[in-house]
């Protein structure tokens, strides 16, 4: 696209990179020799004689720039061991929130006072710690202004409440931080409090709401030196033990018992460095995936649950391209099926692969430069082909014993810019091919951040003797990201052969796409009844990379509105323009379906959290220029908070559509044999219905409650021949009416996944804890798609649950606590 890329250069040349600076607040901190006892309560004389912050915070939102409500005193202290703050947030002691949560949860209900700390002064990378009203402890590892609080750090605090408002006393001792071994230190920090009452979110260095970044614009400390960075050594000692129930169909209901015990280390090799090893691990309490009916040509994702795989793995996460759900979990199909023999599809029933160990490197070093390593080993993963025409069944491997790596080199520049070098390499035993994978990023920055230019490119190779194959990606994108009025424009270009899936994830390759986009941001409107007002809305044109070929254009439009009683709704509008031209749905390389126009609208409310009874709904509407062809939606999400205690989310939506076209899946072999590609016209209803309660019993104990039943009926009403035009010729029931050998569609199906994930957690020290988990499944898939929602529950009860109960006991021994200084 040689005018694409003149068109994006020229669009460069018109970007002005201005700056500006500004003074920033300072923090001084005093070191002491003395032992402070965390209790919230400031009676040792340190805190007296410590220095005390006097300015007035200033609010981030509702109304950003204005003076916040209530007042915040800190005073900082360290010794040789920890750091130490002391908060006053001052406030009507009757009017403090009085609500619970779990740790890391960010409720809107709770009054909540967060340290943004910036140890090695990039305004880039760091840490936070945040409390609660109630005591709950927040943390989180900062990576370019993304938050990771899948990661539980070991440090304390303390709350109480005085007559003038609530007091927090923390300790963060430095083997739950990272800083450079010098004499002086050169921290950057700022301070956010949440005033629940009032919806307000306020900080003490001032942060302006378009980009909310509190580490770029933050205070500095000033006074901590003659530090050094500890031994960071800590041993995470696990023990499990399981009671399995799985039903049988013409049998009693198998038992099994177990016992697992293992061990995560942690272990800082220098004052930049952490090495992460976790041996045997145990990862049966992880909840359960959200599964769906996939009808779609590409695979789906799942979020990451491994708390190993979740901790500590922002470095590795920034290239995107590293999938660690690949790592034992979600083989790519390639692999999964590499041993098939014709006629034979992969039994449903597969096992994960056992995690053998896994490790991980991270640091930064002085100069901005991070390094990440990561390696993990699987053991065999064996399946069962199943025979389409037999049924006869066989054990195959779906996953030899593989090594995954993972290098990353991450460099900061000014400017919150950035450069990184990624490199993911899988190795395979056997006949299987090898996979790698390198990628370089980069992010610029104006001075004040104003404007960006950003970009990726990338190779992956397939490393096999048969069939070794080459493939590349690259993107550029360049724009304004602050003030009212932002903009941008970007082009993406995949080759056809580019394939990153071994270790990471991908849709769909060969493509090249053109968009531009902008949006109004108004942080403070002038209306009476709003908070916040955003409009936005992008334009893309997609291309086929190999064939050179038109896919589509399409465009979207978003409205955002907050009422000053923080109520919001919106508007949204996604709209085919041209009849786009899908060359994956017949799943057959060469044959192409034409989609017609469509026009999505939605519309959405979500009223205040803070009230007690709390709701989220929304409807849709799809537009399609194709007769017949209908698709709407609507969800319904009622949220209530009975007491400070307990509260409880739940969810219905429906998504339906009628004589909606696409491939035809098959889910037995039909007995007519046609030559072509089938397609079908489908009616399909899927729907949600879930429970989330929470049950919190002190600070640090909490019981939670997962219900998640998912259904998708699928019903075919007719059969078609995909013709070379890549229009459908429909076909006379008699000549192809879809059954199988059974007299049963082969393509219609009822499909069930009905989960239950329920957990008692208790904190009994920093970060030891003792969890008790209750998990029941039911998946479920016949034909009976023409039956109600409630009859179809309760034939799903029918089927009989698989359950699990488990105790785990984890307890985290630091070397830190037994050190004197």
């Amino acid at each position: 696209m040689p005018l694409t890329i003149r068109i994006i250069l020229n669009v460069l040349l018109l970007f002005v990179f201005i700056g500006f600076a500004y003074g920033q607040r300072n923090l001084t901190a005093k070191k002491i020799n003395t032992k402070i006892t965390i209790d919230g309560k400031f009676e040792e004389e340190v805190w007296q004689q410590a220095s005390w912050t006097s300015e007035q915070f200033t609010q981030v939102k509702p109304f950003p720039g204005q003076s916040a409500q209530r007042n915040t005193l800190i005073a900082m202290l360290y010794d040789q061991g920890a750091l130490y703050f002391a908060v006053k947030c001052l406030d009507n002691p009757d009017s403090i929130s009085r609500i619970l949560s779990v740790r890391d949860d960010y409720p809107s209900t709770a009054d909540i006072f967060g340290i943004f700390l910036d140890t090695y002064n990039d305004h880039q990378n760091g840490f936070y710690f945040g409390v609660t009203s109630r005591g709950v402890q927040l943390d989180a590892k900062i990576f370019a202004n993304d938050f990771n609080d899948q990661l539980n750090l070991a440090w304390d605090s303390k709350v109480s409440i005085q007559d003038d408002g609530w007091y927090i006393e923390i300790e963060i001792p430095y083997s739950a931080i990272r800083f450079p071994k010098k004499d002086i230190q050169e921290w950057n920090i700022n301070f956010g409090r949440q005033i629940s009452r009032y919806r307000e979110d306020s900080s003490w260095e001032i942060v302006n709401p378009d980009l909310e970044n509190f580490l770029l614009e933050s205070g500095k400390v000033i006074g901590i030196e003659g530090i050094k960075p500890p031994l960071r050594l800590a041993f995470m000692p696990y023990i499990s033990g399981y009671l399995d129930r799985t039903p049988q169909a013409n049998s009693d209901p198998i038992w099994n018992r177990s016992a697992n015990g293992g061990l995560d280390i942690k272990y800082g090799l220098n004052e930049a460095f952490t090495l992460d090893m976790t041996l045997i691990p145990d990862f049966g309490q992880v909840v359960f995936d959200q599964q769906v009916l996939n009808l779609s040509p590409f695979e789906v994702q799942f979020n990451e649950n491994r708390q190993f795989f979740t901790e500590g793995t922002e470095l590795f996460n920034k290239s995107d391209l590293f999938y660690s759900r690949r790592i034992g979990v979600q083989a790519p199909a390639e692999i999964a099926n590499f041993n098939l023999n014709p006629n034979e599809y992969l039994s449903p029933s597969v096992q994960p692969a056992q995690l053998l160990n896994a490790s991980k490197l991270s640091g930064r070093l002085k100069n901005g430069l991070g390094i990440g390593v990561f390696n993990a080993i699987t053991s065999e993963q064996i399946g069962t082909a199943v025979n389409n025409l037999t049924g006869e069944e066989r054990a195959i491997i779906v996953s030899p014993l593989s090594n995954f790596s993972v290098f990353v080199a991450d460099q900061n520049l000014k400017n919150n810019s950035s450069v990184t070098f990624t490199n993911t390499n899988v190795w395979r035993a056997g006949e299987v091919y090898d996979a790698n994978v390198s990628g370089l990023n980069f992010n610029v920055n104006s001075k004040n951040n104003n404007f960006f230019l950003r970009g990726n490119a990338a190779l992956s190779s397939l490393l096999s003797s048969e069939n070794p194959k080459l493939g590349y990606t690259y993107n550029i994108n360049i724009g304004k990201q602050r003030g009212t009025w932002v903009y941008g424009a970007g082009y993406i270009e995949e080759s056809d052969t580019y394939d990153p899936n071994d270790l990471g994830f991908n849709y769909n390759n060969n493509r090249r796409i053109i968009e531009v986009s902008g949006a109004y941001r108004n942080f403070r409107p002038k209306s009476k009844l709003l908070s916040k007002l955003i409009v936005n809305g992008s334009f893309s044109q997609n291309y086929l990379y190999s064939p050179s070929a038109y896919v589509g254009t399409y465009n979207n439009m978003n409205l955002v509105l907050v009422s000053r009683k923080f109520d919001a709704g919106g508007l949204r509008i996604n709209s085919s323009l041209t009849e786009s031209f899908d060359y994956f749905e017949p799943r057959t390389w060469g044959e192409t379906f034409i989609r017609p126009t469509w026009s999505n609208v939605e519309g959405w409310i979500s009223t205040n959290y803070q009230k007690p009874f709390a709701f989220d709904g929304g409807i849709g509407y799809v537009f399609v220029g194709r007769e017949n062809w209908i698709e709407y939606s609507y969800n319904l999400n009622p949220r209530i908070r009975f007491n400070n205690n307990l509260s409880m989310i739940y969810e219905w939506s429906q998504d339906f559509s009628f004589n909606s076209e696409g491939y035809a899946v098959e889910f037995s072999t039909p007995a007519q044999i046609q030559n072509g590609t089938i397609f079908g016209k489908r009616n399909r209803v899927n729907t949600i219905q879930s429970i989330a309660a929470d049950f919190i019993l002190t600070n640090r104990m909490a019981i939670t409650f997962r219900l998640r039943h998912y259904r998708s009926a699928v019903a075919y009403t007719h059969f078609a021949l995909l013709n070379a035009s890549g229009r459908l010729d429909y076909l006379d029931i008699e000549t192809y009416d879809g059954l199988d050998n059974n007299g049963k569609s082969a393509y219609d199906i009822n499909y069930n996944a009905f989960t239950i994930d329920m957990q008692y957690k208790w904190v009994f020290l920093p970060g030891s804890e003792l969890n008790v988990v209750w998990k029941n499944s039911i998946f479920t898939e016949d034909q009976f798609t023409q039956i109600n929602y409630w009859s179809n529950l309760t034939s799903t009860f029918e089927n009989g649950p698989t359950n699990s109960f488990s105790i785990k006991v984890i307890y985290w021994l630091d070397a830190y606590k037994f050190k004197k200084y």
